[in-house]
Order: C-alpha cells, then structure tokens, then sequence
C-alpha cells in the first residue's frame, strides 16, 4: 500500500470523532464578564477637579485643597496646605482611592497616604490616613463647586 492512500483511509476511519471536536473558544460565554472585568460595567467617577478636604488629626483640624487630574485609573495633582503646594499621586479602583503626597515642614519631609473610598455620585470621597510623624486621622473631601469643577 502506498502512503497516501494510508493517509486517505485514517481521515475516513476518524472523520465521525472529528466532527464533534471543537477547538476551545477563548471568547468568554454570552451573556458573561470575561474574568478580568468586573461584571458591573460602571464608569469610573470623574475625580478631576479642586477639592476642599476636612483633615482630622490628633494635633488637631486642617483644611487643605487638591487639585486632581484623572486619566483612567491614574490620579495626579496637588496638594496645597498651610505648608505650600506638594504634588500628588493616586490611583481610583472602582470607588476605592490611594493617594499619596510628600510635604515639607519646618524642613522635615513628612510621607503621608490617603485611603478611601469615593461617593456613588463622585462629588465626595472619605476615608483614613497614615500622616507620618503625626500620626493617624480620618478625612473627607468634598468637590469645589465654587472652582468650575
């Protein structure tokens, strides 16, 4: 026998058990999220814009402002208190917020970090905060309306 009507007889004897394979679909079902997405397709909220922060801690209240730009997930913008105006850097997953800002007092760098999460109407946000050497405290921030935001 040659080879070719050898190989022309194993298609025929397994073509039945080909019909039924299928190669695996990397497409997710539908009607399903894909596992890398959140089934809730919802936009981010928009933080970009100025907004007035109540900070409270130990030695007492401050009030400073950010400035924020958005791009995606990405947070950056500033930081402005009785101190001076320090850039910041963030990020926003769903409502939940990072942000991170390095001031100087008296000379001293102070690394603090904000965590929180971002009202379902985008126009406040809440949460705690790691303020260095001053310690812990809580704070909320409300969008500046006033500013063109």
């Amino acid at each position: 026998m040659n080879t070719r009507l050898i190989v022309v007889l194993v298609v025929i004897a397994l073509a039945p058990a080909l019909r039924g394979f299928q190669q695996p679909s990397t497409a997710a079902p539908q009607g399903q999220a894909k596992p890398d997405q959140p089934d809730d397709k919802k936009a981010l909220p928009s933080l970009t814009g100025r907004w007035a922060m109540e900070l409270n801690m130990s030695m007492g209240p401050a009030t400073p402002v950010l400035n924020l730009k958005q791009e995606g997930e990405k947070i950056s913008g500033t930081y402005t208190s009785r101190y001076g105006t320090f850039p910041l850097e963030g990020t926003l997953k769903a409502r939940d917020i990072q942000m991170f800002v390095t001031i100087s007092v008296e000379g001293m760098k102070v690394g603090m970090s904000f965590t929180g999460e971002v009202a379902t109407d985008g126009q406040s946000m809440k949460g705690t905060a790691d303020l260095g050497q001053a310690g812990d405290g809580t704070w909320i921030a409300r969008r500046d309306k006033g500013a063109g935001s």
